[in-house]
């Protein structure tokens, strides 16, 4: 019986001494925003691991959460987490690009960053005899007189620009033409938006050689706004604004409403779960254009709004739904109320199931023109209409099957692909 035990154990000695690593480390790689994610090129640059499609059977799972500041910087928190021999082997690595960074050196700040959170799994690999780690030393580096940067903007980016769209044919053209300036300033604690756009569009359309219809609508947009956090929990802010549409028949229109809002979760998780409810209440004044279907003119009311808010984004998907309400104090059958969101479920290997929209109910449309609406303002969209409602929803469903592996990128004939990046 001993012998027969040591013979077992000079086996199993062996088979550990002789055993080989994998050759590459399995990753799943998602983003929330998938858009920002240059796949193809990841796939490139990343070739000391094996991509796979489906994340039941990969040994890490990526997900790269992004969430953008109020001047349209990102912040970008990468969540890894080891599954199969990995498994409890996580970490989350957060990086920052701003607004003005290329296209390029995002995704190259996001596969350093990536390559940097995976090491720890790929050092388990063959694919690691061929790592090489370097440090590039600043010029200017010097580790023993650390000095705090100083910002002489003290947070406050601005941004402004303008840009036009132009297209048409024989019978038709169309011009939009959109202007504007931002400032914002956003730190740990505070936020502060400002923002003033101008909005045109003109179409043409030539009916017959005796009748030509011309289209315009202006709308201007301005507003400040001021947000304190004050714990984990807790925040408020003041939210301005002022409008003038002519599709929405304000001459001018002004709010000020003081909002607060609670967090179920702590703020700091809001990569991964938020549950906010939020409620404001304030002043709106309403200078319109043309007399209102209420005889109005111009009128000053109270408003109160009401928000609930879940955002969850896990291993199996992610969901964000919301609940809007708004009405006027001093006639509470003027409301409006509002159901949106969406839901995308990995539901099993290669399965994937998203469904998503939004449901309005509107009662509150009290700046209506009583003039009404012609037959080429309803077709051209022109004005405003009254609609107790409005929906839109869309759902879908994908599967995926074949090889598990998706490493190779092959550019022969993959065409045009361009946009414009203002």
């Amino acid at each position: 019986m001993k012998k027969i035990i040591h013979v077992l154990l000079l086996l199993l000695i062996a088979q550990l001494s002789f055993a080989q690593p994998n050759a590459k480390t399995k990753v799943f790689i998602e983003c929330t925003s998938s858009w920002l994610c240059d796949f193809d090129y990841l796939r490139t640059e990343l070739g000391m691991v094996d991509f796979v499609r489906d994340r039941f059977i990969a040994d890490v799972h990526v997900q790269v959460n992004t969430q953008f500041t109020s001047s349209g910087n990102e912040q970008n928190a990468i969540v890894f987490k080891g599954q199969n021999a990995f498994l409890n082997q996580g970490d989350t690595l957060t990086y920052f690009n701003a607004s003005s960074l290329s296209d390029d050196e995002k995704r190259i700040k996001m596969t350093k960053t990536l390559t940097l959170g995976l090491i720890k799994y790929i050092l388990h690999t063959e694919a690691a005899n061929n790592i090489v780690i370097s440090y590039n030393k600043p010029a200017d580096a010097d580790t023993l007189n650390i000095k705090k940067e100083e910002d002489p903007w003290n947070y406050w980016i601005m941004s402004l620009g303008a840009n036009g769209f132009f297209d048409g044919d024989a019978n038709y053209s169309s011009e939009r033409i959109y202007s504007y300036i931002y400032a914002d300033r956003e730190t740990e604690k505070t936020k502060t938006n400002m923002g003033l756009s101008y909005n045109y569009r003109r179409n043409k359309f030539i009916i017959s050689d005796e009748e030509t219809v011309v289209t315009e609508n202006p709308q201007t947009n301005g507003y400040i706004n001021f947000i304190n956090k004050i714990n984990q929990h807790w925040g408020y802010g003041i939210f301005t604004s002022c409008a003038e549409s002519e599709f929405s028949n304000y001459d001018i229109k002004l709010s000020l409403i003081p909002k607060v809002e609670y967090d179920v979760f702590k703020y700091k998780e809001f990569n991964s779960q938020r549950l906010v409810i939020s409620y404001g209440l304030g002043a709106q004044y309403n200078n319109y254009k043309d007399t209102t279907i209420f005889f109005k003119t111009q009128e000053t009311l109270l408003v109160q709004d009401v928000s609930i808010i879940s955002s969850f984004t896990k291993p199996w998907g992610n969901i964000n739904v919301g609940a809007f309400y708004d009405s006027y104090l001093n006639d509470l059958s003027k409301f409006s109320l509002s159901f949106s969101g969406s839901v995308n479920w990995n539901i099993f290997k290669g399965f994937k199931f998203a469904i998503g929209g939004s449901y309005d109910i509107t009662r509150n449309l009290i700046q209506l023109s009583k003039e009404g609406a012609t037959r080429d303002d309803v077709l051209l969209q022109q004005k405003q209409l009254n609609s107790q409602f409005s929906y839109f929803f869309g759902a879908g469903i994908s599967y995926q099957f074949g090889s598990k592996f998706n490493n190779y990128i092959n550019p022969a004939f993959k065409g045009l692909n361009w946009n414009l990046n203002f």
